[in-house]
């Protein structure tokens, strides 16, 4: 036997639920202990019959809050959106929502300036202005070459720059020259 158990003036305990009944019934004859446990018996099952009236109370309650609002238009859906519009609102006017808000809007303004100066710093090195330099020639060579021209007017080109016996007659780029 433990050294509770052993201490305890309610004799054999093993469990809280033994002290509790101990404690509740020391004082009784076993007749009085009896008729207090047909006493407890009676007004759990009195208890548990008013839940189940009450369950049914309930129940009856929303059924007749369900048809009130199919009545009135108000579907799950409008309630829903409701609901997370309220909780959105909610969200949004608390204080760590504008705090952190705050410290997002401070990391872009930080992100931001750090970007362009490295944007600028690329754009000024040497590297980055010869390929702008080539990448210009290049655009001003091409739209001034066939820009104005067709797919169709390239594809008679084409055909007409080619003679019949496989040889091919100088482009007129190379005419040009």
């Amino acid at each position: 036997m433990s050294a509770a158990a052993e201490t305890s003036p309610y004799g054999d305990i093993n469990s809280p639920t033994d002290s509790v009944i101990g404690a509740d019934f020391q004082d009784l004859s076993s007749e009085e202990q009896e008729r207090q446990r047909e006493e407890w018996k009676s007004e759990l099952a009195k208890t548990e019959e008013e839940i189940l009236t009450l369950k049914q109370v309930l129940a009856s309650k929303e059924r007749h809050a369900q048809g009130l609002k199919r009545r009135l238009g108000i579907t799950a859906w409008r309630e829903f959106s409701e609901d997370m519009t309220q909780g959105i609102k909610n969200l949004q006017e608390s204080a760590t929502y504008k705090r952190t808000s705050e410290n997002l809007q401070f990391a872009k303004e930080i992100a931001r300036e750090k970007t362009a100066g490295l944007f600028s710093g690329i754009a000024a090195s040497n590297a980055f202005q010869k390929a702008s330099g080539f990448m210009g020639a290049a655009k001003t060579k091409m739209s001034n070459s066939y820009s104005q021209q067709t797919f169709d007017d390239a594809l008679n080109e084409h055909q007409n720059g080619t003679e019949k016996n496989g040889e091919s007659k100088p482009s007129p780029e190379a005419e040009k020259q």
